[in-house]
């Protein structure tokens, strides 16, 4: 994690993109809610969940769960909640389509500020260069979005293919997609976010043959919940 950040709280993070069922939207937001979120922060290491959202869109949900290190979201702490899904939970998973969910590790992220909006944006490759997508991704396109009015913090996440895919319980209740790399861009404005992308599609980030999901889109903060366990030093 880069030293300039000021923004996340851990290392780490499991992050979720779904659409729901039509008919299982209250049931969605009674268990992510008041079950879910809360039993998350629950798990040592969980530091902070937050949700966001775009009505109309697909993916209509972003949920972002920050967690100290990596080994957190392999620990048997986690993966014993992950083989003991409770009831609501089992149910409501079900519904889920269009999923994708992604373990990741921090590989870079710059920013001082959170934002109630965050333009988010799935990276796959079969080829580039992790060192590469650093340096041009989280350094240089980095640097030029926080010069923008709006942007507050910019984070760049890796996806850890093994830990995504850990088979348990409740990744057996729905189908979902692992994309390589996640953007993150918060801002204080969705206009601001939205500015951002353009340049990020651009042909430095085309050379590093990663391609960005057509679907990203900028979502608005619909909750967010800290743990109690405290703030992990950067």
């Amino acid at each position: 994690m880069t030293a300039q950040n000021e923004t996340l709280l851990a290392r780490a993070a499991v992050i979720v993109w779904n659409d729901i069922a039509p008919d299982g939207r209250e049931q969605f937001y009674r268990w992510h809610d008041k079950e879910h979120i809360p039993e998350r922060l629950a798990v040592p290491g969980f530091l902070r969940g937050r949700r966001y959202a775009k009505r109309g869109h697909s993916p209509e949900w972003l949920t972002f769960y920050e967690a100290a290190d990596l080994d957190v979201l392999t620990s048997p702490e986690y993966l014993a909640r992950l083989n003991s899904p409770t009831p609501q939970t089992t149910s409501t998973l079900t519904l889920f389509r269009n999923t994708s969910r992604a373990v990741c590790r921090v590989a870079a992220s710059v920013g001082s500020s959170s934002g109630g909006f965050v333009l988010a944006m799935r990276l796959d490759a079969a080829l580039a260069d992790a060192d590469a997508v650093r340096s041009i991704v989280g350094d240089q396109l980095f640097a030029q979005a926080m010069a923008q009015t709006g942007v507050l913090a910019c984070h760049l996440y890796a996806a850890d293919s093994s830990a995504s895919f850990t088979d348990t319980a409740e990744s057996r209740t729905r189908a979902f997609d692992v994309p390589s790399w996640v953007v993150l861009i918060e801002s204080s404005t969705p206009e601001a976010a939205e500015r951002v992308r353009s340049s990020l599609e651009g042909p430095e980030v085309e050379r590093l043959a990663l391609r960005f999901r057509p679907d990203a889109t900028v979502y608005a903060l619909e909750i967010c919940r800290l743990s109690t366990q405290g703030k992990i030093s950067s």
